[in-house]
Protein backbone atom coordinates (compact mmCIF):
# COMPACT_ATOMS: atom_id res chain seq x y z
CA UNK A 1 0.00 0.00 0.00
CA UNK A 2 2.02 3.14 -1.33
CA UNK A 3 2.28 5.44 1.80
CA UNK A 4 0.67 9.40 0.93
CA UNK A 5 1.99 12.61 2.44
CA UNK A 6 -0.32 15.09 0.95
CA UNK A 7 -0.50 14.94 -3.08
CA UNK A 8 2.43 12.57 -3.03
CA UNK A 9 2.06 8.48 -3.15
CA UNK A 10 5.64 7.27 -1.81
CA UNK A 11 5.66 3.62 -3.41
CA UNK A 12 8.07 0.86 -5.06
CA UNK A 13 9.37 2.34 -8.03
CA UNK A 14 8.92 0.54 -11.66
CA UNK A 15 10.69 0.25 -14.90
CA UNK A 16 8.66 3.04 -16.03
CA UNK A 17 10.37 5.54 -13.36
CA UNK A 18 13.70 4.49 -14.50
CA UNK A 19 13.66 7.15 -17.08
CA UNK A 20 12.49 10.22 -14.09
CA UNK A 21 15.01 7.80 -11.51
CA UNK A 22 17.58 8.58 -14.17
CA UNK A 23 17.59 12.29 -14.09
CA UNK A 24 17.07 12.54 -10.29
CA UNK A 25 20.38 10.72 -9.84
CA UNK A 26 22.24 12.46 -12.19
CA UNK A 27 20.72 15.60 -10.42
CA UNK A 28 21.81 14.12 -7.00
CA UNK A 29 25.81 13.37 -8.70
CA UNK A 30 25.85 16.69 -10.17
CA UNK A 31 25.11 18.38 -6.56
CA UNK A 32 27.86 16.25 -4.95
CA UNK A 33 30.40 16.73 -8.10
CA UNK A 34 29.42 20.69 -7.80
CA UNK A 35 30.44 19.99 -3.84
CA UNK A 36 33.70 18.31 -4.99
CA UNK A 37 35.07 17.74 -8.08
CA UNK A 38 37.56 15.45 -7.42
CA UNK A 39 35.90 13.48 -5.39
CA UNK A 40 32.44 12.79 -6.97
CA UNK A 41 32.64 11.43 -10.80
CA UNK A 42 30.11 12.41 -13.89
CA UNK A 43 29.74 10.82 -17.18
CA UNK A 44 28.35 12.19 -20.52
CA UNK A 45 25.48 10.04 -20.24
CA UNK A 46 24.80 10.21 -16.49
CA UNK A 47 20.90 10.07 -16.73
CA UNK A 48 21.54 6.81 -18.93
CA UNK A 49 23.79 5.41 -15.98
CA UNK A 50 21.67 6.21 -13.29
CA UNK A 51 18.62 4.36 -15.03
CA UNK A 52 20.48 1.13 -15.88
CA UNK A 53 22.20 0.80 -12.75
CA UNK A 54 18.58 1.41 -10.70
CA UNK A 55 17.24 -0.98 -13.43
CA UNK A 56 19.91 -3.62 -12.24
CA UNK A 57 19.00 -2.71 -8.41
CA UNK A 58 15.16 -3.32 -9.01
CA UNK A 59 15.39 -6.92 -9.73
CA UNK A 60 17.79 -6.93 -6.23
CA UNK A 61 16.00 -8.71 -3.47
CA UNK A 62 18.71 -6.97 -1.15
CA UNK A 63 17.21 -3.42 -2.71
CA UNK A 64 14.79 -1.04 -1.65
CA UNK A 65 13.93 1.30 -4.50
CA UNK A 66 11.17 3.85 -3.79
CA UNK A 67 9.51 6.66 -5.91
CA UNK A 68 7.98 9.68 -4.67
CA UNK A 69 4.95 10.81 -7.00
CA UNK A 70 2.90 13.72 -7.38
CA UNK A 71 0.12 12.63 -10.60
CA UNK A 72 1.90 10.85 -12.95
CA UNK A 73 5.45 12.82 -12.22
CA UNK A 74 8.18 11.65 -10.02
CA UNK A 75 9.45 13.95 -8.14
CA UNK A 76 11.53 12.12 -5.43
CA UNK A 77 13.34 8.93 -4.99
CA UNK A 78 14.78 6.97 -1.83
CA UNK A 79 17.79 3.76 -2.69
CA UNK A 80 19.03 1.47 -0.01
CA UNK A 81 19.94 -2.31 0.22
CA UNK A 82 20.99 -4.62 2.71
CA UNK A 83 24.92 -4.78 3.34
CA UNK A 84 27.10 -7.32 4.73
CA UNK A 85 29.09 -7.14 7.35
CA UNK A 86 32.30 -4.92 6.15
CA UNK A 87 35.36 -5.65 8.09
CA UNK A 88 37.37 -2.82 6.27
CA UNK A 89 34.65 -0.36 7.36
CA UNK A 90 34.41 -2.06 10.47
CA UNK A 91 30.22 -1.77 9.75
CA UNK A 92 27.99 -4.59 11.19
CA UNK A 93 25.70 -6.15 8.30
CA UNK A 94 22.69 -3.35 8.18
CA UNK A 95 20.57 -1.36 5.63
CA UNK A 96 22.39 1.10 3.54
CA UNK A 97 20.46 4.23 2.35
CA UNK A 98 22.54 4.86 -0.77
CA UNK A 99 20.25 8.07 -2.44
CA UNK A 100 18.09 10.38 -1.03
CA UNK A 101 16.47 13.06 -4.21
CA UNK A 102 13.59 15.24 -3.88
CA UNK A 103 13.04 18.31 -6.83
CA UNK A 104 14.01 21.44 -5.46
CA UNK A 105 10.54 22.88 -6.56
CA UNK A 106 8.77 19.87 -4.69
CA UNK A 107 11.34 20.24 -1.44
CA UNK A 108 9.95 21.39 1.72
CA UNK A 109 6.72 19.10 1.94
CA UNK A 110 8.07 16.77 4.13
CA UNK A 111 8.81 14.14 0.75
CA UNK A 112 12.33 13.34 2.09
CA UNK A 113 11.29 13.13 5.87
CA UNK A 114 8.79 10.33 4.14
CA UNK A 115 11.36 8.76 1.59
CA UNK A 116 13.74 8.46 4.57
CA UNK A 117 11.09 6.90 7.12
CA UNK A 118 9.60 4.65 4.45
CA UNK A 119 12.91 3.06 3.18
CA UNK A 120 14.40 2.61 7.12
CA UNK A 121 10.84 0.77 7.61
CA UNK A 122 11.01 -1.40 4.74
CA UNK A 123 15.05 -2.32 5.17
CA UNK A 124 14.11 -2.94 8.60
CA UNK A 125 11.43 -5.47 7.66
CA UNK A 126 13.43 -6.81 4.96
CA UNK A 127 16.01 -8.00 8.19
CA UNK A 128 18.23 -4.88 8.70
CA UNK A 129 19.38 -4.17 12.26
CA UNK A 130 20.00 -0.59 11.90
CA UNK A 131 20.10 1.97 8.92
CA UNK A 132 23.26 3.64 7.79
CA UNK A 133 23.70 6.79 5.51
CA UNK A 134 26.31 8.80 4.78
CA UNK A 135 25.20 13.04 3.59
CA UNK A 136 27.80 14.89 2.15
CA UNK A 137 29.70 16.92 4.15
CA UNK A 138 28.49 20.42 2.24
CA UNK A 139 24.81 18.89 2.46
CA UNK A 140 23.92 20.27 5.91
CA UNK A 141 20.31 20.31 4.96
CA UNK A 142 20.48 16.68 4.61
CA UNK A 143 22.48 16.82 7.57
CA UNK A 144 19.42 18.33 9.53
CA UNK A 145 16.85 15.95 8.17
CA UNK A 146 19.00 12.85 8.81
CA UNK A 147 19.95 14.20 12.99
CA UNK A 148 15.93 14.99 13.51
CA UNK A 149 14.92 11.28 12.16
CA UNK A 150 17.34 9.87 14.74
CA UNK A 151 20.28 9.05 12.57
CA UNK A 152 23.58 9.75 14.44
CA UNK A 153 27.27 10.76 13.01
CA UNK A 154 29.58 7.91 13.59
CA UNK A 155 32.28 8.15 10.77
CA UNK A 156 33.76 11.08 8.73
CA UNK A 157 35.08 10.26 5.29
CA UNK A 158 37.86 12.55 4.54
CA UNK A 159 39.72 13.23 0.82
CA UNK A 160 43.13 13.40 0.09
CA UNK A 161 44.28 13.67 -3.77
CA UNK A 162 47.70 11.50 -4.94
CA UNK A 163 50.42 14.89 -5.45
CA UNK A 164 48.39 16.84 -2.99
CA UNK A 165 50.89 15.94 0.06
CA UNK A 166 51.68 18.85 2.03
CA UNK A 167 55.01 19.80 3.37
CA UNK A 168 56.07 18.38 6.70
CA UNK A 169 57.35 21.22 8.81
CA UNK A 170 60.37 20.31 11.65
CA UNK A 171 58.87 19.28 14.88
CA UNK A 172 61.05 21.79 16.51
CA UNK A 173 59.20 24.47 14.51
CA UNK A 174 55.80 23.32 15.00
CA UNK A 175 56.60 23.73 18.73
CA UNK A 176 57.94 26.73 19.13
CA UNK A 177 54.50 28.46 17.77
Amino acid sequence: MPKTTATIAIRPARRSDLPALGRLGAALARAHHAWDQQRFFLTDRMEEGYAWWLGKELANPAAVLLSAVRGRRVVGYAYGRLEPRDWNALRDRCGFAIDLMVEPEARGAGIGRSLTEELARRLVEKGAPRVVLQAAARNRSAQRLFRALGFRPTMVEMTREAGNVPSRRPASAARSR
